[in-house]
């Protein structure tokens, strides 16, 4: 198939997410800019598909910001605990925490942990659990 080439003037804003859009996929703009008009030429209006797509791309990133920060903040609170109870003990018994006991009630912080963020999810979400004995 013979090909020509088309030069378009846009708005820097567009070309800023355009650019944006590129580097998330791995593509140079101008391979970006070809699809995107062959899908609209080829699929209509139907183009509606690719912004949610675009938009959850972008979302993917916003949340794998929260994610390394929420292991950061997991991390440093698991170490205050622990140098809390340390403190504790050497304070009540002379020596620090044994570390099967220390593992233990960590693991035992982070399981209420996981429930507390579970079940703050399911209010968020305002979801209402099924009556017993329904399929939920």
């Amino acid at each position: 198939m013979a090909t020509k080439s088309v030069s378009v003037r846009i708005p820097e804003e567009s070309l800023r997410e355009l650019e944006r859009i590129a580097t998330l996929k791995g593509q140079k703009v101008s391979d970006l800019v070809r699809d995107l008009i062959l899908e609209r030429l080829t699929n209509g209006s139907g183009g509606g598909n690719q912004l949610v797509i675009e938009y959850l791309e972008g979302f993917g990133t916003v949340l794998a910001g929260i994610h390394n920060e929420a292991a950061r903040s997991r991390y440093y609170a698991e170490l205050m605990t622990s140098y809390a109870m340390d403190l504790q003990s050497l304070m009540t018994d002379g020596k620090v925490t044994e570390k099967d006991a220390k593992e233990s009630l960590l693991g035992r912080f982070s399981n209420a942990s996981m429930q507390m963020a579970n079940e703050s999810w399911l209010r968020a979400l305002n979801y209402q659990k099924p009556p017993e004995g329904e399929p939920g």
